[in-house]
């Protein structure tokens, strides 16, 4: 079996100092390919590893790249779908996402916790030596599951111990790239003063002649993309030039999960809300501690003296040394400082992103913990007309999920459906998505909580989930498959439950289709013959639909 090619070029400064194994091999049996890099700009969240194409199908052979233990199974409807993890002795863990099926030995052990719990989704956790791997065996084969969009396999690095999420690229999991980064735009962001007579960010072009007074930092949009793959990637690094001293560094090299939405302070938040346009920002945040960035100088931010001249480079470069540069001037003015122009009554809601900070009015109580953002501002709420809230606006990110409680007022809605009715959160800023949070109702009061500000109110779903049969509506003759339509138009499927002849029988949930579907009805003991099925779904507003038939086994 060969390794996947690794290419050793000039870029041995942003190499990291520590000495990673490079002795695994390729997880696939074919040449390798990617969709996705690590560290790649997500929603949310920076993606934590290598999508690997499949080519165009499922059903490929994944391998363990070196020895080692199953030490997790995790199986979901959503996310990774199906995924395998490998502990392996060298300190690290490897991860397989969106798998198809699971190698015999594993799929057994998933098999029996699955009927232990009667539940689809499992996370199991497995001791060392209870299914040990070999370098080369087969774990899995790879798949479309969770909330993958094709067919590929999502393939991770991450230290055993602390858990941090690593660049496969430091493993030699590289793959041949000679095309350079793409520079799509860069940025001034006045962080004090102004550029160019404007408190707002100033695009900038090659060559170009910009005047700016006080503090600023600097933004650019950028991909990366392989040889041979249309695709627009992550970035690995970016540094910042002032006059040839190095202003600051993003290295592409780590993370931890506790970081991940720190991607919300790593770019242009409201830019990217607004318009779907991802910026990177050169600079920290207050409240941004990503480890990705190596900051040599206030953070990144360049304080600007009147009458001097700064030629700024940035570089933008990706893991096989390919380098992109975009160089200008900023002339510095005199700064002479701004106003404090916020009232007195703004006061009281000032959030100062290292403390915590709580709202309790008009029946909503909105809980804040230490660093649930990046940076200080005036926080901005109101009771609207139509039982709604206004927290801020979705244009600042969120670090941390928070509480939130809503006392309801009976008077305009109907107390007779209180189990029903769900907290439902809106955008106020861009074209965000709309969506229907995970709610709790205890003692005459809505609990949730939420990972973004907008608009709430509580929203009444007493809409039963849809259940259907399509392949017994044409005949009752049924050979190795059963599926079943399931949906729900408002707050989301919750639970689901097949039972044939009364006992509870595994069937897998694809959301994407819509499907709850038993694959071979055999495996599950389903002998040929006439058989009483019954389908049990709620939503998340404890609204439930069942559905019950016969069926023939051929």
């Amino acid at each position: 079996m060969k390794k996947i090619v690794i290419i050793s070029l000039w870029f041995t400064c942003l190499l990291p100092a520590q000495d990673y194994p490079k002795d695994f091999i390729s997880p696939l049996q074919i040449p390798i390919t990617l969709s996705a890099n690590y560290a790649e700009l997500r929603k949310n969240h920076f993606h934590a590893g290598l999508d690997m194409r499949t080519q165009q199908r499922t059903g490929l052979k994944v391998v363990a790249p070196q020895k080692g233990y199953i030490s997790r199974i995790k199986i979901s409807a959503y996310g990774y779908g199906k995924a395998v993890y490998i502990d392996h002795p060298n300190g690290y863990t490897t991860v397989y996402g969106h798998l198809s099926s699971l190698a015999d030995k594993i799929e057994e052990k998933a098999r029996e916790e699955q009927y232990k719990q009667k539940s689809y989704s499992i996370d199991l956790y497995l001791k060392p030596g209870e299914l040990s791997v070999a370098q080369g065996e087969l774990i899995a084969l790879s798949g479309n599951t969770g909330g993958s969009g094709g067919p590929h396999l999502h393939f991770e690095v991450r230290d055993t111990k602390t858990e941090e999420v690593l660049n496969p690229f430091l493993f030699g999991f590289d793959i041949p790239d000679t095309v350079k980064p793409k520079i799509n735009g860069v940025w001034i962001y006045p962080i004090t003063g102004e550029v160019d007579g404007n408190y707002s960010k100033r695009a900038v072009t090659e060559g170009g002649t910009y005047s700016a007074s006080g503090a600023v930092g600097f933004g650019v949009k950028a991909y990366d993309q392989q040889s041979g793959s249309a695709n627009l990637n992550g970035i690995y690094s970016i540094k910042t030039y002032a006059n040839e001293v190095l202003l600051s560094t993003f290295k592409a090299d780590k993370h931890s999960f506790d970081e991940t939405r720190a991607i919300n302070a790593t770019i242009d938040y409201p830019e990217q809300v607004s318009k779907n346009s991802w910026i990177y920002r050169t600079y920290l945040l207050p409240g941004n501690s990503l480890q990705m960035y190596e900051q040599s100088t206030n953070r990144g931010i360049l304080e600007l003296k009147p009458g001097i001249d700064y030629t700024i480079k940035i570089e933008v470069g990706d893991y096989a040394g390919n380098i992109s540069t975009r160089k200008f001037t900023v002339k510095g003015l005199k700064y002479d400082g701004l106003p404090d122009i916020a009232n007195e009554s703004s006061k009281n809601n000032r959030v100062d992103f290292a403390k915590s900070f709580s709202i309790k009015k008009d029946g909503l109580t909105a809980t804040f913990e230490t660093h649930s953002f990046y940076e200080n501002f005036i926080f901005d709420f109101k009771k609207l007309a139509g039982n709604k809230y206004q927290l801020h606006n979705n244009s600042v990110p969120v670090h941390k999920k928070y509480e939130m409680s809503i006392i309801p007022d009976w008077t305009v809605l109907d107390q007779n459906q209180a189990e029903h009715y769900v907290i439902f959160r809106q955008p106020n800023f861009g074209s965000g998505k709309s969506e229907y949070l995970d709610t709790t109702y205890k003692n005459g009061i809505y609990y949730a909580n939420p990972k973004d500000l907008g608009i709430f109110t509580l929203i009444l779903d007493n809409t039963a989930p849809q259940i259907s049969c399509p392949s017994l509506a044409k005949s009752d003759k049924i050979g190795k498959r059963l599926a079943f339509f399931i949906k729900d138009s408002q707050s989301g499927i919750n639970t689901y439950d097949v039972f044939i002849d009364d006992q509870w029988i595994l069937a897998e949930y694809e959301y994407k289709q819509n499907s709850l579907f038993i694959p071979d009805l055999s495996k599950e003991g389903i002998q040929p013959g006439t058989h009483k099925v019954k389908v049990r779904v709620t939503d998340n507003a404890n609204n439930e639909q069942t559905y019950t038939t016969h069926f023939e086994k051929l």
